[in-house]
């Protein structure tokens, strides 16, 4: 695949899958033995369902939750995206509620595409924000409670 085939699937898994939640594209796009090498959740699920878990999970914990695209770059198999997921939590608007709008966590993802399927990808976000702090501890809560 070429390179600009390569910032379209990344974009198609942002825009369909993480924004859209289509699931069923992440059986196509995902090679069965994908690995995710970080992230917010543990990685114990490999391939296509590593990604429809953190999918599912994310939009359950913030129904608002969006991903945007900050810069991509692609070269070979290689594909870095710069990215910013937002979410607006549940109680943000509720009388007698915290008074805070929405969250943004910033991050990087670096992935591999072969043969027009993602094999592997690295995760990493900015460190000692408090939104990074207030979502991975609402991730983690809400994973272990479900």
């Amino acid at each position: 695949m070429s390179t600009e085939q390569n910032r379209h699937l990344v974009r198609q898994v942002i825009e369909e899958i993480w924004n859209g939640g289509d699931l069923d594209l992440a059986d196509r796009v995902f090679a069965p033995g994908y690995v995710n090498h970080g992230g917010l959740i543990p990685d114990l699920v490999r391939g296509p369902e590593a990604i429809k878990i953190s999918v599912v999970l994310y939009r359950t914990a913030f129904p608002r939750f969006r991903v945007t695209v900050i810069d991509l770059l692609t070269q070979g198999q290689t594909v870095a995206l710069r990215w910013a997921a937002h979410r607006t939590p549940p109680y943000a608007g509720v009388q007698g509620g915290p008074d805070r709008g929405p969250d943004t966590l910033r991050g990087m993802t670096f992935g591999r595409v072969v043969e027009g399927q993602i094999i592997e990808s690295w995760t990493c976000w900015e460190p000692g924000g408090a939104e990074e702090l207030v979502i991975v501890q609402d991730i983690r809560a809400w994973a272990r409670s479900g």
